[in-house]
């Protein structure tokens, strides 16, 4: 066994004692002799293993940190509103809330990824995960815009290694012939994030505007609960990963034989093979120990890790696996492209829709006038035009897009009323009183303001927030694509046993190529809904494909990182895609589905290049 600072694997050189003694060349990754040996003998320890309780068990803890992983977007939909209250951001701030987000993704992605290929998929991805845990909850004490969310970004940077350390660790950990099956559990718990996520949410928060201004008065409010009881599915795989063993693939790259020889037992007993595990310390295949890079004595700490970074990337690129990355980039950046395209565009559809039906239901007062009135019942969608209101009340109310145009308010009383989307234009206002009221100057638009008086407690903050928020849709959206994405994975596992990948990949993206072509006709929220729907299952069916893809593309010591990088892609592109939807879609409305069209198109047939690994030995 070695030492805790030994199990650092370096680039897999060649030994000088002789051919049969030979690992990974470092210049170009190439299997060499004693490379493929110790990926037979890994093949064949496993089977006799067994299969089935270790792999199943590992999968669900696995599965809740990928549930964490696709939380921590789900999140945003429902904590926005609650937010922009409480910390006063606006739409812009907003949009930076999620952009810092899936920037930390990204860049999560990357780095985890290099250090499960240098530490160990199990340490990275419990040291990943508690980062993402720790930030998590400190977010939920951030009292201002700007350390939420920085709060927010480092808890993105953690929850960013799921995704490639997760896969690489439970492919490591099954034989060839089953590891679509358990990767196919394992990705299944993805969209189980957001339906965890949603239902945390239905339960916890309040649904309506109104409501949620009711709740921010809390010192705790309710979507600070929220949030803490979002880290569960995290909390979770770090508790599972305790017991976890490590895989033991990498273990046998970092010279740690006998450590593997452990895992192993250790699978054969929680499987309950009848037999004896029948491998010994003496079936071990010879190795020499790893022959280290030197250190410069004039070479620090970040220099060499830089130089560390700069050799991985040129073995990824190099000609053994140039064309593969090049192809898995594309792929990432397409479907990354397009998945959150289409997700951010049906979303801003939807809302759409519902504020047009909302402003065609709006009632209109004309010419009237109020004398003496108390006005104590909410009142919703209304135009005044033209009105008068002497000597009226309006006490304890909510006005909730409510305008006034050309009106006259005279010796008037606002009491406790809270107001949304309301303004008075072109409106005389003279001798009235504003007593705890939200209404500030910049309700009052160009009108003739004359002797009244403000006795409120008014914050600094002049965001006007909308009631009308849709949480409900939210919800019943989420569980519509991530309760039909389930099933959908899980079945996708063991397709994957018989299907050879490109063919799987392109059928998938085409399906989600032709269905988005249902964009032009998009009419009403439920045909909005089911094309999301099926575009999102197909190409997050194609992301499984391609994912054990880039799991058995690359060698071991190159494994993490490789799919780090892909999924660091998919974030980036994701980010890309937010702004030119919606820019291009509101310009341009058959921009979105002739875009989405072709890029999912020129996917499919890029899919067709991919060689296809799924006989290949991990």
């Amino acid at each position: 066994m070695c030492e805790e600072s030994a199990c650092l694997v370096p680039p897999l050189e060649q030994n000088q004692n002789g051919p049969n003694e030979s690992r990974l060349s470092a210049g170009s990754g190439a299997p060499s002799h004693n490379g493929e040996a110790l990926v037979g003998f890994h093949e064949d320890a496993l089977s006799q293993a067994a299969v089935g309780k270790a792999q199943l068990l590992l999968a669900l803890v696995l599965g809740l940190g990928l549930a964490a992983d696709c939380s921590e977007l789900t999140i945003l939909g429902y904590i926005l509103p609650a937010a922009e209250l409480q910390l006063c951001i606006d739409e812009h701030k907003k949009g930076w809330l999620v952009s810092i987000t899936l920037l930390a993704l990204a860049g999560g992605s990357l780095a985890w990824g290099i250090l499960g290929d240098h530490l160990g998929r199990r340490r990275a991805l419990i040291s990943a995960l508690s980062v993402a845990a720790l930030f998590s909850a400190v977010a939920t004490v951030m009292p201002t815009y700007g350390t939420f969310m920085t709060a927010r970004f480092c808890s993105g940077l953690g929850v960013a290694g799921a995704f490639p350390l997760t896969f690489s660790y439970l492919s490591e950990t099954c034989s060839r012939a089953t590891r679509t099956r358990y990767t196919g559990v394992l990705h299944s718990f993805w969209p189980l994030g957001g339906i965890f996520t949603s239902l945390i949410a239905h339960l916890t928060m309040p649904t309506q505007g109104a409501e949620i201004v009711e709740d921010n008065r809390e010192h705790w409010s309710s979507w600070h609960r929220f949030l803490i009881l979002s880290i569960l599915p995290t909390i979770g795989c770090i508790i599972g990963l305790i017991w976890a063993s490590e895989s033991p693939r990498y273990l046998l790259e970092a010279s740690r034989e006998v450590e593997a020889l452990a895992v192993y037992q250790r699978l054969h007993r929680l499987n309950k093979a009848r037999t004896q595990y029948g491998l010994t310390e003496l079936e071990l295949p010879g190795r020499s120990a790893y022959r280290e890079r030197p250190m410069s004595p004039s070479r620090n700490v970040f220099g060499h890790s830089l130089e560390s970074l700069r050799e991985t990337f040129q073995r990824i690129s190099s000609p053994t696996h140039f064309r593969t990355t090049l192809l898995l980039a594309a792929l990432h950046l397409i479907v990354g492209f397009t998945y959150m395209g289409i997700s951010n565009f049906s979303t801003s559809t939807i809302k759409e829709i519902k504020d047009e039906e909302y402003n065609l239901n709006r009632k209109y007062i004309f010419n009237k006038n109020f004398t003496g009135v108390v006005f104590n019942n909410t009142m919703e969608n209304l135009e005044y035009v033209n009105t008068t209101f002497k000597n009226v009340t309006f006490k304890h109310i909510n006005l909730n897009h409510v305008r006034f145009q050309n009106c006259t308010v005279d010796e008037a009383e606002f009491i406790n009323v809270k107001s949304s989307i309301t303004s008075f234009k072109n409106s005389t206002i003279k001798d009235s009183r504003f007593v705890d009221t939200d209404l500030t100057h910049h309700h009052f638009i160009n009108c003739t303001l004359s002797n009244n008086s403000f006795l409120s407690l008014i914050s600094d903050c002049i965001v006007d927030f909308d009631y009308n928020i849709y949480l409900d849709d939210l919800y019943e959206d989420t569980l519509a694509w991530a309760g039909s994405m389930f099933p959908a994975l899980l079945f996708m596992g063991f397709i994957l046993e018989t299907a050879a990948r490109p063919p799987l990949i392109f059928t998938t993206i085409g399906i989600a190529s032709m269905t988005s072509l249902g964009m032009f006709f998009w009419t009403s929220t439920f045909v909005v809904t089911m094309i999301e729907l099926t575009v999102k299952i197909m190409l997050m069916c194609a992301v499984n494909a391609i994912t054990m893809v880039v799991v058995e593309g690359y060698p071991c010591h190159l494994r993490c990182t490789a799919h780090g990088m892909m999924r660091s892609l998919f974030h980036l592109a994701s980010l890309c895609a937010i702004p030119i939807y919606g820019i291009f879609g509101h310009k341009m409305l058959m921009f979105p589905a002739v875009m989405t069209f072709s890029l999912t198109f020129g996917a499919a047939l890029l899919s067709l290049n991919l060689q296809d690994n799924s006989k290949v030995l991990l």
